[in-house]
């Protein structure tokens, strides 16, 4: 067995996993990986929120400080959680539809996520793991409003995502590492986030599920794009 500081970076690679064969299936393989790029910054950065009451996960490099897993498993959520939609179902751009791009709405709506983490988390210390589910689906609400086409999208992107996810995390911590969240994790007093399922937190499944609803949207609601039903082979 090899040492826990591993055990984030073998959960990293799974993903990773997961995010190739996404990308092998999906249309839009130049999107996943500008979308990666982002999405591995992000995962550094999020440590801010997530170190002080989620975490402290041993690194290869230095615990306490944001590493090489950070990045690569925020390159692969962003890619496997916005583009799963493409490689599992039927759908293509209905250019019929498109309509102007809502660069500055988008932009927006990522500050008011970083300032719910922030307040609501860093200042007024509610757990982050509350405040993560709720501030993913209070934003996905707020697009559903505006473009209920993405609902059903949406949700199937969660779906599908949680179970691969399920399967990563059994993997790492149901088999390989089966006390890591009892040593590295900060949960086990909270109530719904502590308790596990074969090993693995509800708090992760609640994170990756809403995380995948939202990010899916991301690329229809900034772009203006609508989706349809791919047309027949030929037809």
């Amino acid at each position: 067995m090899l040492e826990d500081k591993y055990a984030y970076l073998i959960l990293s690679l799974l993903y990773l996993l997961a995010w190739f064969v996404v990308f092998f299936k999906s249309p839009w393989k130049s999107g996943m990986i500008k979308v990666g790029i982002i999405g591995g910054l992000m995962g550094i950065i999020a440590e801010v929120w997530y170190f002080h009451d989620y975490w402290r996960p041993p690194m290869i490099w230095k615990t306490g400080w944001p590493g090489i897993e950070d990045f690569i498993i925020g390159f692969a959520m962003f890619g496997v959680g916005g583009y799963i939609h493409s490689s599992f179902t039927k759908k293509e751009i209905d250019f019929e539809r498109q309509t102007a791009a809502k660069n500055r709405d988008f932009f927006i709506l990522w500050l008011i996520g970083c300032a719910s983490l922030t307040v609501f988390s860093l200042i007024l210390n509610i757990h982050s793991g509350y405040v993560t589910f709720l501030t993913f689906m209070g934003l996905a609400t707020y697009i559903w409003i505006q473009r209920p086409d993405l609902i059903k999208l949406s949700l199937i992107s969660g779906f599908a995502t949680l179970a691969i996810v399920m399967v990563i995390y059994y993997i790492t911590f149901g088999l390989l590492y089966p006390d890591f969240w009892d040593k590295y994790g900060m949960l086990n007093d909270e109530p719904i986030l502590g308790y596990k399922i074969i090993g693995i937190p509800v708090s992760e499944m609640l994170w990756h599920f809403g995380w995948a609803v939202l990010c899916s949207m991301f690329r229809g609601y900034r772009n203006g794009v609508y989706y349809k039903e791919a047309s027949p082979i030929g037809a």
